[in-house]
């Protein structure tokens, strides 16, 4: 347990070093956020439009709630369809860090567009278990729909962990590669849930200060400071945004190490003092770039 933790502490550090050395690691969480403002731009637009209907009279029509439906159906694989394409490009931009290259922004989108037609299959896919789940949750009553919601969305999560990188890294079909991913993530367990929640942690502190500055600009900006308050409020704003960023991005770096350590046993000795040792069953034969 102890090598766990210091691995762990080692592996997080090694994640946010690697971005503060290679910033074009943050481009795909910005890609991504700014793909998915578009989208919710385009729906409400799209929700506008249809508003007239329902202050008509033709609300409960099925063709405008069929329309709603479409909307809202397309909204959500769009997003999941965003998050994956966006997670596929940073943890194999990632990759190639960790291998010792020097990639750009172009060389994780190329990586995530080889792989285009499987991860557009598995945004299809976890958007409609995560829609499932949700739709089993909300027709239970009280405590017992919220822990359906909270363990199925975790134990997917869970399941899920590693599909990116196998993915883009292994040719198995999806089922394949789900059992894949479970596989992976008991392998590396005590790493891979300290490591998430060091870098929860780190992401938390972020998140509580900027929401400080906030409420203090707030309070300051109802108090008469109008000049000071503005200044908190976006100070802790710019805070949110930045922490925001480089959580994603130190996440995704943190999976495609981790994957990186599963498939190969290794980690490189210059990115990672003590590098992981070979389990002992030996790592698995999968290959990487």
């Amino acid at each position: 347990m102890p090598g766990t933790f210091s691995d762990s502490w080692k592996l997080t550090k090694t994640s946010f070093r690697l971005i503060s050395e290679d910033r074009a690691l943050l481009v795909f969480p910005v890609v991504a956020g700014l793909a998915i403002l578009g989208v919710l731009f385009l729906a409400l637009l799209g929700a506008f439009w249809l508003l007239p209907y329902y202050l008509s009279g033709n609300g409960g029509s099925p063709a405008v709630d069929l329309l709603f439906v479409v909307l809202f159906v397309a909204v959500y694989f769009s997003i999941s369809f965003i998050s994956v394409y966006a997670s596929a490009a940073l943890v194999g931009a990632a990759t190639l860090k960790l291998n010792g290259q020097q990639p750009t922004a172009a060389d994780g989108w190329r990586v995530a567009r080889s792989r285009l037609g499987r991860l557009t299959i598995w945004a299809l896919i976890t958007a409609t278990v995560g829609l499932l789940i949700q739709v089993i949750a909300s027709r239970v009553q009280g405590i017992a729909g919220l822990l359906i919601s909270s363990i199925g969305g975790a134990t997917w999560s869970i399941a899920t962990y590693f599909m990116i990188p196998v993915l883009i890294f292994e040719d198995e079909g999806a089922w394949k590669s789900l059992t894949r991913s479970s596989r992976l993530f008991v392998s590396t367990f005590g790493r891979t849930l300290v490591t998430n929640l060091v870098v929860g942690l780190l992401i938390g502190v972020g998140v509580v200060a900027a929401l400080v500055l906030g409420v203090l600009g707030l309070l300051l900006l109802f108090g008469g400071s109008t000049v000071l308050g503005l200044v908190l409020i976006v100070s802790g704003v710019a805070i949110a945004v930045v922490v925001g960023l480089i959580g994603a991005a130190a996440e995704g770096v943190l999976r495609a190490a981790l994957y990186r350590y599963a498939t190969t046993g290794k980690i490189d000795r210059d990115l990672l003092p003590n590098a992981y040792r070979l389990s002992r069953d030996g790592p698995p034969s999968a290959p990487l770039p």
